[in-house]
């Protein structure tokens, strides 16, 4: 008499290795993280002065490099002010914002903040006792063409107190011809 062979049992228990799946997962996170351009856009639109002549930017700009933007723009509660609607140069304090990476600040907070973020980014110094050492971040004060100059002064003067000392003014290219 011939036996017959028991069929081999059917493994129900199947499932996939999700492990590989998660591990790649986590690498394309990384790499778009990485990839991605994570500066903060300015958002705030603001009539920057003509200068009579503004040099070319550097051909390739150094990505070490990290900034920081000071806005400086109008901003009237409730958003009338008749003199900058009409074109003139609004004096009114409180009309006036100071804005860094996207943020108000009042006047002293602004102080405050330049000193924190100063404090993030230090050069570095071979001898300590040479004294203080001083931030290692680029300031771009971003101003409106009629945002009073004592504005603009008051952030130079905080910006050397937080020991930020390389400080830039935006302006616009002159219209050729004019």
């Amino acid at each position: 008499m011939h036996k017959k062979k028991a069929k081999p049992k059917l493994k129900e228990d199947i499932s996939p290795n999700v492990v590989p799946m998660i591990d790649i997962m986590f690498l394309l996170l990384l790499f778009f993280m990485l990839g991605a351009d994570m500066s903060q856009r300015e958002s705030i639109e603001i009539s920057i002065p003509k200068a009579s002549a503004v040099p070319e930017p550097p051909k390739e700009e150094d990505k070490t490099k990290r900034w920081i933007v000071c806005n400086i723009y109008h901003g009237a509660e409730g958003g009338v002010c008749a003199i900058n609607d009409n074109g003139g140069v609004c004096r009114e304090e409180a009309h006036w914002r100071w804005a860094i990476m996207g943020v108000d600040y009042p006047r002293e907070e602004l102080k405050k903040q330049l000193i924190i973020i100063g404090q993030d980014y230090l050069e570095d110094v071979a001898d300590e006792k040479a004294g203080k050492r001083l931030s290692n971040y680029f300031l771009l004060i971003r101003a409106d063409q009629n945002a009073p100059y004592g504005n603009i002064n008051k952030v130079f003067e905080y910006a050397g107190g937080a020991g930020i000392y390389k400080v830039s003014v935006a302006a616009n290219k002159p219209i050729p011809g004019t």
